[in-house]
């Protein structure tokens, strides 16, 4: 996955994430969701890392 694609994977989790906060969705979803964010984030900070070297 590309860095232009991975921002826009955050983007568009997070804003799932949103919408299933706003909907009451269950803690089980939410959580869920809130940790594939986590992880796209993780590996967005991890691909930058790289390229800084």
């Amino acid at each position: 996955m590309t860095q232009k694609e991975l921002k826009w994977e955050i983007e568009h989790t997070r804003e799932k994430l949103d919408a299933a906060i706003e909907q009451k969705y269950c803690f089980l979803e939410i959580l869920n969701i809130s940790r594939m964010l986590d992880c796209l984030i993780e590996e967005y900070m991890t691909m930058n890392q790289q390229s800084c070297s």
